[in-house]
């Protein structure tokens, strides 16, 4: 898998909403409405030093994050690159989100642990989560793009569950950040890395892109659930 483009990862995730005869024969798993305590989830992306040196911090400074009543959800690591670290943590709410976004306390701890470069981070909406176990999926790949209009999109994204249930692509959640539905993330997991494969070496995924409604090249990131 670590050998496909972006846009080609994309083009066969999205293959199956756009072509005709991909209706699934069994029930699929579908995503539904987030239903906890949970308000909103931050997400995190960024380079370190060394891996084992930035755990050590991160893991040092989980007193700061449960001062503003962050839960840490999943720390992810780059197929390729150990070095790349994705996070999702959860918040009661927005205002707490916020205020720990802007603490000099992470930004200082992000510092001394060895964060290199550019920090993505983004308070996502509650949105849309599988029954699965999430934890259940080690391999795993995270999605960025722009929509022109989230509903519509959503809508064809649904109707063909099925078909990436069965190339070993399992949908774990859709959201977005707040105010900002076009802007869309995903994560999904591996189930069956040949199968995926396969599904994303089909000759059709060209026309996925053309026909999907998204704006711009999507972003895609390959992760591992870290030790």
């Amino acid at each position: 898998m670590r050998t496909f483009s972006i846009r080609f990862f994309f083009s066969a995730l999205l293959i199956t909403v756009m072509l005709p005869g991909c209706t699934p024969k069994e029930k699929p798993t579908s995503l539904t409405v987030a239903n906890s305590d949970t308000s909103v989830y931050l997400a995190f992306g960024h380079q370190v030093a060394d891996y084992a040196t930035w755990r050590a911090g991160f893991d040092a400074a989980e007193s700061t994050r449960a001062e503003f009543g962050i839960e840490i959800e999943y720390v992810m690591q780059g197929e390729d690159d150990p070095n790349l670290v994705w996070i999702v943590a959860s918040a009661a709410d927005q205002a707490s989100a916020e205020a720990f976004m802007v603490d000099p306390g992470l930004a200082r701890s992000m510092e001394m642990a060895g964060v290199q470069g550019e920090v993505y981070r983004a308070i996502l909406d509650a949105g849309y989560f599988s029954d699965l176990d999430a934890a259940d999926y080690n391999e795993r790949v995270i999605v960025q793009h722009e929509v022109r209009d989230f509903d519509k999109w959503k809508d064809v994204f649904d109707g063909h569950v099925g078909s990436r249930e069965r190339a070993g692509v399992v949908d774990l959640f859709v959201s977005y950040p707040i105010g900002d539905t076009n802007d869309v993330h995903m994560m999904f997991g591996i189930s069956d890395p040949t199968e995926a494969t396969a599904y994303m070496s089909s000759e059709a995924l060209h026309v996925a892109m053309r026909l999907s409604g998204v704006i711009g090249e999507p972003r895609a990131y390959f992760v591992r659930l870290a030790e």
